[in-house]
């Protein structure tokens, strides 16, 4: 997620540019290293509500494996000679593959863009696999800052968060009735459906420490975010998901994927 917040970051003021982001953002045509600007440690750690030491400890990391360079400001930025490494090309076709069925999933409950009229044959056909790619960097960033201001956690206590939602409640989103039953933001699944997740398999999940998944989830317990089940397992019990902030943040998060689904439906990617 470090990494991710640093390319967003490097290129954010040519995406802030009409017309830029699709020069750019086609296959083969990535942004000059002169167009780059570095990020600060500071701003990055601020950024993903992480403290300063763990960010500059996980950027330090990101340097020596060469996937970042200092900038001549001692900032950092992502080198475009890295997009090459067959790791980071592979990432990239795996997050293009994730994102096409994520969409997919989005159209078949009737998310659809609400942009204009859709691209023709033609271009879709033409569509931009490395915008799509960073459109949804762009998603899961947004996504998480959008939790962990709203609800005031720091980085990794927002992932357990929303790990631990996913687990409760997994089997019931794959489940067409019950799924389409609670849809609403005030179509609230009762506890007696929710699943227990234990901090083990957060740990595994999320790639986490087990140590750090077991503190972080001992914090959420004390914000009286989650509840211990019988079986030791963590819940997100109904009372939290009622409360008007979590609500709040639900709304958000709906503006913020209708946002996404139009920003691909641009970039050619339109599945209905």
């Amino acid at each position: 997620m470090i990494f991710l917040a640093i390319v967003r970051a490097n290129v954010r003021h040519l995406l802030e540019e009409p017309g830029l982001s699709l020069a750019y953002f086609q296959p083969g045509s990535l942004p000059p290293e002169t167009f780059r600007r570095p990020v600060s440690v500071y701003a990055i750690a601020r950024e993903l509500h992480l403290p300063y030491e763990t960010a500059r400890r996980h950027i330090g990391k990101l340097l020596n494996t060469g996937l970042l360079d200092r900038g001549g400001d001692g900032g950092v930025v992502f080198p475009a000679a890295v997009n090459e490494r067959p790791e980071v090309r592979q990432a990239v076709v795996t997050n293009f593959h994730a994102t096409v069925r994520y969409a997919q999933t989005l159209a078949d409950v009737g998310l659809k863009a609400t942009c204009g009229p859709a691209p023709d044959a033609e271009a879709r056909a033409a569509y931009m696999p490395r915008e799509v790619v960073r459109l949804s960097s762009d998603y899961f960033l947004n996504t998480v800052d959008l939790l962990t201001t709203n609800l005031n956690l720091d980085l990794v206590e927002g992932l357990m968060f929303l790990a631990i939602v996913r687990a409760n409640t997994l089997h019931v989103t794959l489940d067409a009735a019950l799924a389409a039953t609670f849809s609403g933001v005030d179509e609230i699944p009762p506890d007696g459906l929710r699943r227990s997740v234990s901090v083990y398999a957060l740990a595994r999940d999320l790639r986490l420490p087990y140590e750090t998944a077991r503190r972080h989830g001992g914090k959420l317990l004390e914000l009286g975010f989650c509840e211990r089940a019988d079986d030791r397992g963590l819940v997100v019990p109904s009372h939290v998901h009622a409360r008007a902030d979590f609500k709040a943040g639900v709304e958000d998060y709906g503006r913020i994927t209708q946002a996404f689904v139009n920003s691909l439906s641009l970039a050619g990617l339109v599945l209905t």
